[in-house]
């Protein structure tokens, strides 16, 4: 047998080996080139002829991003300027693709992208808030891209919608499947950084929301006694939480910083974009030693893949080394949410109601409750009926 370095691959071996894989190159967050500004100007012109041919709403940008879904204020440094291609931090990383529209109420449901195929902690989950997809390097590939544009393409077809859709211009998103109702326009190479809406704010809001949310996870299990654990399903559910709490103001601002307007105003207009700090900052900001700014915390994984880019022997040397490790995505995910009766979650919605009520909150509030009253009792029936028909065909 021969060793990694004794290895050498002739390039069409290697330009095969990527293809059955599905590897792609692409960074996660713009280009470290700078920005050539001729060619964003030059854009400018041609987005306006684009824009003409549709509505706001019909207007989208989609883009992925890498996370540290497990990162806490204590860990940063270890996981500062890592772009994870292997070895055990690939373990506490994921995915997400997201995509909204110009308009900015529309924020399609996520694409959230993981290691194992079946975790553990999803036995007897049977719903999600987002699509879960898997592969060993947690990435992007064109077969996933390419289900998701089909999804997409067949969900506007049902709504009678003709829209179009900017990416980058990533190999994953290059070879892409016959649509009827789906344009994809490319953006600039090496521009990104100033022309994709989604860099702009919108992704950095989702992740402040998002680790603020760990670090509340964290204090909560603190406070009862609990060892801290974030799981796939915990980072999905916080995840949902965190995309939904990106307000559709700062969705259209950054739309518009990067020129999605129907005309190039004379004046420069300046679209303020921040990251949505709520009062619970201060909360935040007490975990966060003197050395770790807020911004810090938030930026961990700027850097990190979302693709591959990793040099050919560096590619052969990583799959080599998980050939036969299947079993090995799920040996951190061994947590199993505990089944809940109807029973003790109507009793959770009491508890929950009677909190409330002593608060001053929206009648809305209260429809919701109810709302989730009679999907429980819709979901026990529905239940109980299958429980029957089961009984009935095993006599």
């Amino acid at each position: 047998m021969f060793g990694i370095s004794d290895f050498t691959a002739s390039d069409g071996w290697l330009s095969n080996f990527k293809k059955r894989h599905n590897l792609v190159f692409k960074k996660n967050c713009g280009e470290s080139a700078s920005v050539d500004e001729g060619i964003c100007n030059d854009w400018q012109m041609i987005l306006q002829d684009l824009l003409c041919e549709y509505d706001p709403k019909n207007v989208f940008n989609a883009d992925e991003t890498g996370l540290f879904f497990k990162c806490l204020p204590d860990r940063t440094l270890t996981f500062k300027n890592e772009k994870c291609h292997g070895g055990k931090l690939s373990k506490e990383r994921v995915t997400l693709l997201f995509a909204v529209n110009m308009d900015g109420p529309e924020k399609l449901r996520p694409l959230f992208i993981g290691k194992s195929a079946k975790p553990r902690c999803f036995k007897n989950v049977k719903s999600l808030p987002v699509t879960y997809r898997n592969n060993k390097k947690s990435w992007m590939t064109t077969e996933l891209w390419n289900e998701w544009l089909e999804t997409f393409n067949n969900d506007m077809r049902k709504q009678h919608r003709k829209i179009i859709i900017f990416v980058d211009n990533c190999t994953a998103h290059n070879n892409p499947p016959t649509l009827s109702n789906v344009r994809i326009e490319f953006l600039p190479a090496n521009t990104t950084s100033k022309l994709q809406s989604l860099d702009q704010g919108i992704i950095k809001n989702f992740k402040l929301s998002y680790r603020k949310e760990i670090v509340f996870e964290f204090l909560a299990c603190l406070d009862n006694n609990d060892s801290p654990k974030v799981i796939v399903l915990t980072a999905i559910m916080i995840s949902h939480k965190a995309w939904n709490n990106v307000t559709t103001q700062t969705i259209r601002n950054c739309f518009r910083k990067c020129g999605f307007v129907k005309t190039i105003d004379n004046e420069e207009e300046e679209f303020p974009i921040t990251l949505e700090v709520d009062t619970q900052h201060n909360t935040l900001s007490t975990v966060l030693d003197d050395q770790l700014t807020l911004e810090d915390y938030v930026a961990i994984d700027d850097d990190l893949a979302v693709c591959v880019s990793l040099t050919d022997d560096e590619i052969f040397a990583s799959f080599n080394n998980e050939e036969g490790n299947d079993e090995e995505n799920d040996e951190e995910e061994s947590f199993e949410d505990p089944i809940v009766t109807s029973k003790e979650a109507k009793l959770g919605l009491r508890a929950v109601l009677s909190y409330l009520q002593r608060h001053d909150i929206d009648d809305s509030v209260f429809s919701s409750i109810l709302n989730l009253y009679n999907t429980i009792d819709k979901v026990n029936s529905s239940s109980c009926k299958q429980s029957k028909i089961s009984d009935f065909f095993k006599k």
